[in-house]
């Protein structure tokens, strides 16, 4: 009455699937965030206005690497902290540089420009905590 259903697959066929499917999880392993591009500091231009973010973690870096090529903008978005934090004078905030990254969207609430954090700083530290300006900019990196 009932059939019995045969596999078609190879003997190796699911053992080899599941080392392939593990695979990015062992390489990802080895890195703990403290290679040569675990940190770096770059300049950010939005709407003629700059301001300054360090960033930490090997793919966080790159996203921002990326994103120093000519004419490329995007989101980069990072809770905001009061201070300069040592690298974005003359403002009185900075990001902390384990949140900063380079995300495909954002909320328009977290949008705008450094001057407009620097004048509400209160508002943005206790209300809004992130700043994700949308039409951002990479424009150098500093050593």
């Amino acid at each position: 009455m009932y059939r019995r259903f045969r596999s078609t697959r190879r003997p190796g066929f699911l053992r080899a699937m599941v080392l392939l499917s593990a695979s990015p999880f062992v390489a990802g392993c080895g890195d703990d965030g403290t290679g040569p591009d675990a940190s770096a500091t770059f300049t950010v231009e939005v709407s003629g206005e700059e301001f300054t973010v360090r960033v930490e973690g090997f793919q966080n870096v790159q996203g921002l690497q990326e994103r120093l090529a000519p004419g490329r903008e995007g989101v980069i978005s990072g809770e905001l902290i009061a201070g300069d934090g040592g690298f974005n004078a003359p403002w009185s905030w900075h990001l902390d540089p384990a949140t900063v990254h380079a995300p495909d969207l954002a909320i328009e609430l977290c949008d705008g420009r450094p001057s407009m954090v620097e004048e509400d700083l209160d508002y943005w530290l206790e209300s809004v905590g992130t700043f994700c300006p949308w039409g951002a900019k990479v424009v150098g990196r500093v050593e």
